[in-house]
């Protein structure tokens, strides 16, 4: 609380705060009094108003009253018998900018220059709107809150799909693992009773190649043949030319491996690999021989036709078409895809056929012509199954004998015959796919009856579209 004697208005000079006393109550305002405190060495100092303003103690002269007046709301002046004198002057400067009071010396210190205070020169301070036009335009700002509801909204919908497209496929692969895990568990099933088939059956098994091999004369094996009325005739010609297949005294008989072909409608079938083997080292190496038997009337049989691979006419005579005839014969033959291209519009697949021989060598010696099928066609979708068997997808029940052929070959039984092109010109075809194996031909078409294309093509038709000779396949 100031007292009454001390009532007055605050007073600046340019810099420097002083308080102006007013006269109080009763007293003559002639002579008002006015304090000042001196910035360089402290004092309060009290003069009169129309004294000479200087410092009692140091001769610092004080400078005259500026007043000030508010830049409030309608810039009201201060009044006479206010509490304080108010500038009115407008402040542009920073607080940095203006200059500060000289220190307070202090005894024993020695009193340096006084700081320069920096002054901005005056320059008349450009217009807002001067400004403006000065200012260079700024780019169109991106709202932060927009950009995010963007980004998220997109973040969200690839989370959907992606959430989605894996719960799809993992139901998926939960589907195929029960489906594969059942499938896995029947095979098993299936497999386990099968070696349990071929542990009791075995023994008969071998004692029938046994009294097969023990005969000297094709008559004599022709009982233990499977289908013996229409076999004998076959046998009769074939060993006119190829000798019988013997053992030689003190050699012995081995099973190496066998299988079970379910026959859909049939009996089982019993595939096996024999290894035959000479006490005597005169008689040479051991070697394998695959042997298939059928069960007929309780008793199992040999299948000869595909113990001799037999075939109606020679491989080498037909091939190199010494007869010149266009009839169709049957062989049981490797096949080798050579390519698969685009003929004329339709896609085919160029194929050799070569005859077995155990030696691998001999049997590429086979100047054999290619052969082109058409892929769409009944006969190139079977051969096309057939290139793309797999052992490792062979469940119980097929045929495994195949698994033994060479590398690149599959072994098939086919009708092939020769046609007569553009300027004579003679070119093989394929006349049927029969069967993917060496099978006799009822067992052997029942095997792959369900596993070949039920689509019927006229065969005809397609090589007479393609036209195809041995020299154009080439």
């Amino acid at each position: 609380m100031i007292s009454p004697e001390f009532r007055g208005s605050l007073e600046s000079d340019g810099g420097r705060v002083f308080w102006h006393v007013a006269s109080p109550a009763g007293v003559m305002a002639e002579s008002p009094m006015e304090l000042f405190r001196c910035p360089a060495c402290g004092e309060v100092v009290s003069l009169s108003a129309g004294a000479e303003r200087v410092c009692g103690g140091c001769g610092y002269e004080f400078g005259k009253p500026v007043t000030i007046t508010p830049r409030g709301e309608g810039h009201r002046l201060a009044e006479p018998g206010g509490g304080m004198v108010q500038r009115d002057v407008a402040t542009t400067k920073s607080s940095k900018e203006w200059a500060r009071p000289a220190p307070t010396p202090r005894e024993g210190s020695i009193a340096g220059p006084e700081p320069k205070s920096f002054m901005a020169p005056s320059r008349p301070q450009p217009s807002a709107d001067q400004a403006n036009l000065r200012r260079p335009a700024k780019k169109r700002g991106v709202n932060p809150t927009r950009l995010l509801l963007h980004l998220g909204g997109w973040s969200i919908l690839l989370m959907v799909i992606a959430i989605g497209v894996k719960f799809r496929m993992g139901k998926t692969d939960l589907e195929s693992t029960r489906g594969g895990t059942k499938h896995s568990e029947s095979d098993d099933s299936m497999e386990e009773g099968m070696q349990r088939f071929l542990v009791q059956e075995l023994p008969s098994v071998r004692t029938t190649l046994l009294s097969y091999l023990a005969e000297a004369s094709w008559v004599g094996r022709a009982q233990f043949v499977s289908n013996s009325s229409d076999v004998a005739p076959k046998m009769q010609r074939h060993y006119r030319s190829s000798r019988m297949w013997s053992l030689s005294p003190g050699s012995s008989l081995t099973p190496m491996s066998a299988n079970v072909i379910r026959v859909p409608g049939g009996n089982p079938i019993v595939e096996t690999v024999f290894q035959t083997e000479s006490h005597r080292e005169a008689q040479g190496e051991s070697y394998l021989r695959e042997v298939v038997f059928v069960r007929e009337r309780n008793r199992w049989k040999i299948d000869w036709e595909a113990l001799v691979r037999h075939s109606p006419q020679s491989w080498s005579l037909f091939y190199a078409d010494v007869a010149g005839s266009n009839q169709p014969a049957e062989f049981r033959l490797f096949a080798r895809k050579i390519m698969t291209r685009v003929q004329e519009g339709t896609p085919v697949i160029v194929l050799k056929f070569y005859q077995f021989r155990e030696d691998l060598e001999e049997m590429w010696k086979q100047d054999t012509p290619p052969v082109v099928v058409a892929r769409d066609s009944d006969n190139g979708r079977r051969l096309h199954e057939i290139f793309q068997r797999e052992p490792s997808r062979s469940r119980p029940g097929d045929p495994r004998l195949w698994h033994r052929d060479p590398q690149n070959l599959r072994r098939v039984r086919v009708q092939l015959r020769w046609k007569t092109g553009k300027d004579d010109e003679r070119y093989l075809v394929v006349d049927k796919v029969l069967a993917g194996n060496w099978l006799s031909g009822v067992a052997g078409e029942r095997v792959f009856q369900e596993r070949f294309s039920s689509v019927t093509g006229d065969s005809e038709k397609e090589e007479k579209r393609l036209n195809l000779s041995a020299d154009e396949a080439e």
